[in-house]
């Protein structure tokens, strides 16, 4: 009895050395984060920061509307000042721009190659991005980046009134700082994300961008006509002061570093994402580039963002100029293309990630058709939009809505896909993507400058869509046709197996994955646990 109570003693000693660990590893900042599975607060997080960043760089669309004097601008001696007016006023949504003329005296191809000046920096750094996430960390990279960012913003209303040039350089600088971002997140969501929630996680991520996009036109329209547009600048840099510190609580590189996650979360996000030993790998580049999936991913974000920064870029402009739109009237219609973009990307990636855990159809499949729908519809609203007869706006304006809805189905349908195929260099395979995506942010307003810098028609606005038509098309094919969903074999690590995703199908129907969503005891036996130190 003796022995018997000794070891009881010490069996009680144990567990009550033990607990306080424990409870310190399942302790919270706050209650919502005690309910809510950490790798859900993690996409949160990055789904505030996206829309910090969104209201951030593309508030500048909306404020050189207001911004430049555009009756200042070079017209063709053939033409007409009134011309470029292209849908008369119809009622009291629409009105003359005279009373709407800014101070700044900047030419259409001016304003095109300040609209692109954003991305010229942002092109540089892609890959940096993805590097420095291995280097330093996500949590570092990221949250410097938002703050660099709004800090640099502020700058736009000096900068504008010294020179077009001084404010290109801010806007370029933007760029470069925010060029790291999305492959930052890419990298921190590639050990966060199970293969099974994969698509869900990216797009609740993304569709920061929409309802980004959603606040930001009708907010900065409001903000030039009450403020006055230098507000436009200042704004949104105090919502991003408060999401830093959102960020520095809550967000953390991987699961093996977040003090607070469950230990059964934990347990299956490094079980289930295959990874199960530290490494710091170099990445293969010879490899990445010889390889037709990671080319179809570079071509496929290349292609549909045409559409995107179109609408990034020039909507406002289109809005005002084509369709004949006052600033009131124009911020609140240009945000509705970004309202039908959230619900369809939303939609389409639950819709994925039902099909991928049913196992009923390859999941290569799964993405190739949600591609190709996407493909199919952008193409179809670009040609219809180039051959609109007359002077229709709302039907334009609905023909844009569904332009950016077919646009969104890329998330579930490739842009996820980074994740699956190369879940190691995840964040630097879509850097060399979002490389080529950026193109279309530099050449699309060039293009449109271009175009209709001596020929303001309809005409002018028809060839520009049928180039992204074009594009779309030929793009889209080339992605159907070669993207694959399998791990490579160049992505693959010491201690990591190659069947990720049938590992992941199979615990996707099963008991543990319930479980471990529910954060309760999740089920181990016959898995071994690999505890990983990212």
């Amino acid at each position: 009895m003796g022995m018997e109570s000794k070891e009881m003693t010490s069996s009680n000693v144990d567990k009550n050395e033990t607990k306080p660990d424990e409870d310190s590893k399942k302790g919270s900042c706050c209650l919502l984060a005690d309910k809510i599975p950490a790798r859900y607060i993690l996409s949160g997080v990055f789904f505030l920061g996206i829309i910090s960043l969104v209201t951030i760089r593309n508030g500048f669309s909306v404020a050189i509307v207001v911004m430049v004097n555009s009756s200042s601008s070079a017209t063709p001696a053939n033409q007409s000042a009134a011309i470029y007016q292209l849908c008369p006023s119809s009622g009291s949504g629409n009105t003359s721009t005279q009373n709407e003329e800014g101070e700044l005296e900047w030419s259409k191809s001016l304003r095109g190659t300040l609209l692109g000046a954003y991305y010229y920096g942002y092109i540089i750094t892609q890959v940096v991005g993805g590097v420095l996430e291995q280097k330093l960390g996500g949590k570092i990279v990221y949250g410097t980046g938002i703050l660099a960012i709004a800090a640099l913003d502020a700058l736009g209303p000096v900068a504008s009134r010294t020179s077009p040039w001084a404010m290109f350089a801010v806007r370029f600088t933007m760029g470069l700082v925010s060029g790291v971002l999305f492959p930052t997140m890419y990298g921190v969501l590639g050990r966060w994300a199970p293969p099974t929630e994969r698509t869900r996680l990216l797009a609740f991520c993304y569709i920061g961008l929409p309802i980004g996009n959603f606040i930001n036109y009708p907010l900065a329209s409001f903000l030039a006509a009450e403020l006055g547009w230098d507000a436009i600048f200042y704004v949104p840099g105090a919502f991003a002061a408060a999401w830093l510190v959102v960020w520095l609580l809550l967000a953390y590189d991987s699961p093996a570093k977040h003090p607070r996650i469950l230990e059964e979360e934990q347990k299956y996000i490094e079980e289930s994402t295959g990874v199960k030993v530290q490494q710091k790998p170099r990445v293969p580049w010879l490899k990445v580039f010889s390889s037709l999936p990671a080319w179809a991913l570079i071509v496929g974000q290349f292609y549909s963002n045409w559409s995107k920064y179109f609408l990034l870029t020039q909507l406002p402009n289109y809005m005002k100029n084509v369709l004949g739109f006052n600033i009131r009237t124009n911020g609140l219609l240009s945000a509705l293309p970004f309202l039908l973009e959230m619900v369809s990307m939303l939609a389409s990636s639950v819709a994925a990630d039902r099909l991928i855990q049913g196992g009923k159809i390859p999941k290569v499949w799964i993405r190739r058709v949600i591609v190709i729908t996407g493909c199919i519809g952008m193409v179809t609203c670009g040609l219809v939009l180039a051959n609109l007869s007359g002077c229709n706006p709302f039907v334009a304006v609905a023909l844009l809505c569904l332009l950016q809805a077919f646009y969104a189905l890329t998330t579930s349908g490739m842009r996820a896909v980074h994740v699956e195929f190369a879940p190691r260099f995840s964040g630097v395979t879509f850097a060399l993507a979002n490389t080529a995506g950026t193109l279309p942010g530099i050449f699309a307003p060039l293009l449109v400058g271009f175009i209709t810098e001596n020929d303001p028609t309809l005409g002018a606005w028809m060839k520009i869509f049928y180039i992204g038509a074009a594009l779309q098309g030929l793009g889209g094919i080339f992605t159907v046709v070669f993207m694959r969903t399998d791990v490579q074999p160049w992505a693959l690590g010491e201690g990591d197996e190659p069947n990720i995703n049938d590992k992941a199908k199979e615990l996707a129907g099963s008991k543990d994955l319930i479980i471990a969503n529910e954060h309760t005891e999740m089920s181990t036996q016959g898995i071994e646990m690999f505890v990983t130190k990212l």
